[in-house]
């Protein structure tokens, strides 16, 4: 009973591990500070319309058209037939907001990619069409196409870097046919900050937990019998060649590998995945402490102590 209630605490602490570590790594928005002041505006709008999962976007877009700082701080007045910023602050979330989600089930229901949406928010619906009538992907040739032919041809100075880079400055005199790269640009900054990464010291701890629980496989299902076994078990070469015993060790000692392998894999795919990695170190965590409950307490240092320090690492973000 004593083990249970030791191992149910142990059982909590994870859990207020896990907790800590997705408090650490919440989303943090990386935006200037004056289009952050509206922040409780757009997060209570963007949730009243199902558009949680677009707030960066939402926030970049804003970025773009007025850094915040104008009145009409989405520049949303003529989507809805208004003249340019006739719309208040408040009233110009809310359209802004509803005209990207009306954008959005359109890209969605003609099978267009989101960078067609982000376009379409500056050129206006028809943008949609024109890309699902010309291939139906978004591409920067058919952005400046669409531009082109609504203006006729007819061009203005344009300074941002994207278009001093590609053309030496100008763009067409509709809409801004950079304005996907622009919004991008500055969604890309914000999604970079907020990438999850494994550092050379969280990756350096995972590995050797990894390669201690393959150790473990190795002993227990390829040298099941061995001395060496026997001493790292405590345990006779005759009890360890017990058929029952014998099997029972090959099966843990897959299972052991697995985790390791699993592990491996969380560290070194590509984009490497944090959270995967902070739930298999955890499990390896409280094997261990299992086994130090029920069996033997030296468990807890010889296979807990490199899983806790990797769990320690991912929280704190060593």
């Amino acid at each position: 009973m004593e083990g249970i209630k030791l191992f149910s605490a142990f059982f909590l602490l994870f859990l207020f591990g896990i907790f800590l570590f997705r408090k650490a790594h919440q989303t943090q928005w990386y935006f200037p500070a004056s289009v952050l002041k509206h922040e409780a505006a757009m997060e209570r709008v963007a949730k009243e319309k199902g558009l949680e999962e677009d707030l960066d976007v939402l926030f970049a877009i804003m970025t773009v058209e007025s850094h915040g700082k104008l009145k009409d701080v989405m520049q949303s007045s003529e989507s809805k037939g208004l003249p340019v910023n006739t719309l208040d602050t408040d009233a110009s979330i809310e359209q802004g907001l509803k005209y990207y989600k009306d954008l959005k089930e359109k890209a969605r229901a003609l099978g267009l990619e989101e960078k067609a949406v982000i376009q379409a928010y500056n050129y206006g619906p028809g943008f949609l069409y024109y890309v699902e009538k010309n291939g139906g992907k978004y591409t920067d040739a058919l952005a400046e196409e669409f531009a082109k032919n609504m203006a006729k041809g007819k061009t203005i100075k344009y300074s941002h870097p994207i278009a001093k880079k590609e053309n030496g400055g100008y763009r067409y005199l509709y809409g801004n046919m950079f304005y996907a790269r622009v919004v991008e640009e500055t969604l890309q900054f914000h999604r970079e900050k907020n990438k999850m990464e494994i550092t050379t010291v969280q990756k350096i701890l995972m590995t050797a937990t990894a390669e201690l629980f393959l150790y473990i496989m190795l002993l227990e299902t390829f040298m099941t019998d061995s001395d060496s076994t026997s001493r790292v078990f405590k345990m006779s070469v005759r009890e360890l060649r017990n058929k029952n015993i014998n099997t029972l060790f090959k099966n843990q000692g897959i299972y052991n590998g697995l985790l390791g392998l699993a592990l491996l894999y969380g560290i070194f795919s590509p984009g490497a995945n944090v959270e995967l990695c902070l739930v298999l170190c955890s499990i390896m965590f409280l094997v261990a402490v299992y086994g130090a409950i029920s069996s033997d307490k030296m468990i807890l240092l010889k296979q807990g102590t490199l899983p806790f320090l990797s769990l320690l690492s991912l929280i704190l973000k060593w």
